[in-house]
This record gives C-alpha cells, structure tokens and sequence, in this order.
C-alpha cells in the first residue's frame, strides 16, 4: 500500500472511532426509545360511569339532587296550599287587612325561591367540583400507568379519529376500583 493511501485509510479509521465515540455519548444524553412510545386513549365518561369510584360518586350526587327537588315539591305543595288559604281570606277581608297578608305571602315565595336557587346553584358546583377531583385522583393513576407501561401520550377518547386498539378505559377502571376499595381515593 503506498504512504498517502495509508494516511488516508488511518484518517477514515480515526474519524469512524471519533463518530462511533460521539454516538455512544449522544445516546447517553439523549435516550433513544428502542420502541415505538405508545399512545393510548381512555373513555373519561366510561371512567365514571364504569368505575366503583365514579358510580359511589353519581349516587351520592344524585341522592343531594333527589333531596332537593322533593324539598322543591314540598315547598311548592306549600305555598299553593298557603296561596289558596290566602284567596279565601280575601274574601272576608277588607283590602286594608288583606293587602300586609298577601305582600307578607309575596316575600315568603320569593326568599324560598331565592334560597331554592342558592340550593340548585351549590349543588351544580359541588357536581363540578367533584368531576375535578375525580379526574385529578384519576389522573395519579394514568400516571403510574404510563410509567409502567412507558406509555407516552394519553389521549381523551374524543379527541381519537381512526385507532387499533390502545383503549385503556378499561384497564385504568381496574385501578380505579382497586384504589377506591383499599380506600385510597376519596369522595370528599
């Protein structure tokens, strides 16, 4: 072999060893993922409705719900009752005695309603308050799921147009319900 061929075949020998010893750092750096990172989907709605935790959820919310609107039946059933006492009393006073009645009566409606709604509106954010803490009990779950698993994205179900599988719904129900039966998640 002539000199300048072995100058150049030592160069190329040198440069291979230099960029072998580059990559070997660059990987240490910067771990490339053997596998393809997995995305997976969950169903947020089959989370509650199919879950232990999320159905003890919807009954107790429920149970506030029924309990209010038979107290709206009850206070409605009175009024109409007190309301009809009041038609028949009109007709034995005189305007002067009746007039302080009936505004008294008008008072009593419109405080009933206004605590009614008061009602209505505290329970549709502690609804909202308890899908929030749901989800952020829920969310310690996904999470160690996508450790385990090395999962990388995990999308809401609504937000996936074509798939093979990769539903998780199911999967993170498990959890759930293991959670909620060791009595780690709470609905409070």
């Amino acid at each position: 072999m002539k000199q300048g061929a072995r100058i150049v075949l030592g160069a190329l020998i040198g440069m291979a060893c230099a960029a072998s010893s580059l990559n070997a750092q660059a990987i240490e750096k910067y771990p490339v993922f053997k596998d393809t990172p997995l995305v997976v989907s969950v169903n947020r709605e089959g989370l509650i409705q199919g879950s232990e935790f999320g159905k003890a959820l919807i009954n107790s919310l429920s149970e506030q719900q029924s309990a209010l609107v038979l107290e709206n039946e009850t206070f409605a059933k009175d009024l109409e009752r007190e309301e009809l006492e009041l038609t028949e009393l009109r007709k034995t006073l005189s305007a002067e005695e009746f007039g302080p009645l009936a505004e008294a009566f008008d008072v009593k409606v419109k405080e009933v309603r206004r605590v009614q709604d008061e009602k209505t509106v505290a329970l549709a954010k502690s609804l909202e308050a308890a899908r929030f803490r749901f989800f952020r009990q829920a969310e310690r779950l996904i999470g160690q799921l996508m450790q385990d698993n090395g999962i990388v994205f995990v999308l809401d179900e609504g937000a996936v147009w074509l798939s093979r599988g990769g539903d998780v719904t199911n999967l993170v129900i498990e959890r759930l319900d293991a959670a909620y039966a060791s009595g780690q998640l709470a609905l409070e």
